[in-house]
């Protein structure tokens, strides 16, 4: 892949605009791996039993989270020093909402991809709790 198409696909601001994107639909506040659990999610529905998934089933796409967990904290500051998400740190991490200005910025987008994004994000704002909770396991020390 040419260095022009990376700059374009998970690109910081594709992450952030699909993170505004469930930011707005959920509406709540979520960490930094809670979004990338459900951007991996919006994106691959079908693999949770949602509808179909809105990129191709390549192998070993579970990968992506790698990805996604790496370049994710910059895209989110990006958003926030424009002032399109908010953040919020307290004693058990940090936290990431939307606000007004996220609502305005998505209203912008018109194109097919994000039309296809709001379907599967009315399956994730039933599912999400489901999604987060059963993406890994969880180790009793």
């Amino acid at each position: 892949m040419s260095n022009a198409v990376n700059l374009i696909f998970n690109s910081p601001i594709e992450l952030g605009t699909r993170s505004s994107l469930v930011l707005t639909a959920l509406e709540i506040e979520f960490s930094i791996d809670d979004l990338v659990l459900l951007d991996y999610a919006l994106l691959y529905s079908g693999d949770f039993g949602g509808p179909e998934n809105l990129h191709p089933s390549i192998p070993n796409h579970i990968a992506e989270i790698g990805h996604r967990r790496e370049f994710l904290p910059s895209a989110l500051k990006f958003f926030v020093k424009r002032g399109l998400i908010d953040f919020t740190p307290n004693t058990s991490g940090y936290y990431y909402s939307s606000n007004q200005q996220t609502m305005h910025f998505i209203s912008c987008l018109k194109s097919s991809y994000y039309k296809k994004a709001w379907a599967r994000l009315n399956w994730l704002q039933e599912n999400y709790k489901f999604v987060i909770a059963h993406s890994f396991p969880t180790y009793k020390v």
